[in-house]
C-alpha cells in the first residue's frame, strides 16, 4: 500500500536514525543535547514489506516490541522469528538485523533511551542488550507504549519525565510478563498460539466470537478460558483490537473518510465505529488522523 504524497510516512523533521522504510508512523522525540533527556525518542511503525535494518550497533539503548505482522531478527549471533508479543533490546556494540516479512509486514513500537537511571533499571531487571523476550500479554504493554507516544507528542514541560516513568514501567512489564521457557511446549499454549495466529491473519473476515470458535473448530467457552490464561484480553477483544489497528492504518495511509473506513469494516453506523475506535486508541478517529499526520 502506497502512502499519498499529502501524508508522509515519517515527519521530515524526525531524527535521521528513524527508519523511512515504513508505510506510516507515529513518532515523538526530544533534543538529545538536553541533559535531562533520558527517553530520546519513540513511536509506532507500520513497516514496508522491504523493511530491513542492518547495524553493527546503535548509539543508545533501544527497546522494540512487535504487535503485528512477522519478520526475522538476528541479534548478538542469535536468529529469532519475530511475531506479535516479541520484544528485544539492543544498543552500543550489539550487532542486529531486522527484516520484515513481505506478505505480513511488521508493526512495532520502539523506544530509544539512555542515562544512569535506565542503566540501573536494566541491571536490576537482569536485562542486557541482545536479550529477546516474548509475552502474550500484549494489551497492557501496548497501552503503556501508546500513552508514551501521546505524552511525547505533547512536548509539554512534563513530557520527558512522564515518558521516562512509562518506559520504566514498560521494561518492568516486559520482564515480569516474559513467558517461562517451558510454557511454549504445552498443548494448551500451542492451541492458544494457533487460534491467535488465525485471528491475526483473518481478522478482516471475522466479526464475532462464534465465528472464531467455529472456524477454529473449538468451543467458544474453551477459547475464552485459553485467552484468560495466556492473555489479558478475550478472543473478541483481540479481534476488535486488530480491526481497529487496521482502521488506524487506513486513516493514516489513505485519504478515505472515517465513514468510508467504518464501512470497509462492515460497521453500518459510523458513530458506533467511532466509539469502538476510541475504546482501543483512546482518541476519536478524526483526532487520531490529525495527530498522526504532521502538517
Amino acid at each position: 500500500m502506497s502512502v499519498p504524497p499529502s501524508s508522509p510516512a515519517v515527519d521530515p523533521a524526525a531524527p535521521r536514525y528513524v527508519s523511512r522504510q515504513v508505510e506510516s508512523s507515529r513518532l515523538f522525540w526530544f533534543d538529545p543535547k538536553d541533559a535531562g533527556c533520558e527517553v530520546v525518542s519513540g513511536g509506532y511503525e507500520c513497516c514496508r514489506p522491504d523493511y530491513r535494518i542492518d547495524r553493527e550497533g546503535f548509539e543508545w539503548h533501544t527497546f522494540e516490541f512487535v504487535v503485528g505482522g512477522a519478520g526475522k531478527l538476528s541479534i548478538a549471533g542469535r536468529e529469532v522469528v519475530l511475531r506479535p508479543g516479541v520484544g528485544y533490546l539492543y544498543g552500543p556494540g550489539v550487532a542486529h538485523r531486522i527484516e520484515s516479512d513481505a506478505e505480513h509486514p511488521l508493526r512495532k513500537y520502539f523506544v530509544v533511551f539512555r542515562g544512569d537511571a535506565f542503566e540501573r533499571d536494566l541491571e536490576e531487571l537482569g536485562l542486557e542488550p541482545g536479550v529477546v523476550m516474548e509475552t502474550t500479554r500484549m494489551d497492557a504493554m501496548s497501552r503503556a507504549l501508546d500513552e508514551m507516544i501521546v505524552r511525547g507528542e505533547r512536548r509539554s514541560r512534563w513530557s520527558q519525565r512522564l515518558c521516562g516513568l512509562l518506559h520504566s514501567q514498560v521494561l518492568t512489564m516486559a520482564k515480569e510478563d516474559a513467558l517461562d521457557a517451558g510454557l511454549a511446549d504445552t498443548r494448551a499454549f500451542r492451541t492458544f498460539r494457533r487460534v491467535k495466529d488465525f485471528i491475526e491473519r483473518h481478522y478482516l473476515e471475522l466479526s464475532t466470537l462464534d465465528e472464531i470458535a467455529r472456524r477454529s473448530e473449538l468451543d467458544a467457552a474453551y477459547l475464552c478460558r485459553l485467552f484468560s490464561r495466556f492473555q489479558e484480553e478475550t478472543p473478541y477483544q483481540c479481534l476488535t483490537r486488530l480491526r481497529m489497528e487496521h482502521a488506524a492504518r487506513r486513516l493514516l495511509e489513505t485519504e478515505l473518510s472515517v465513514k468510508q473506513v467504518s464501512e470497509e469494516l462492515s460497521f453500518s453506523d459510523p458513530f458506533h465505529f467511532s466509539r469502538v475506535f476510541k475504546s482501543v486508541h483512546r482518541v476519536p478517529p478524526s483526532r487520531f488522523r490529525k495527530g498522526g499526520r504532521r502538517q
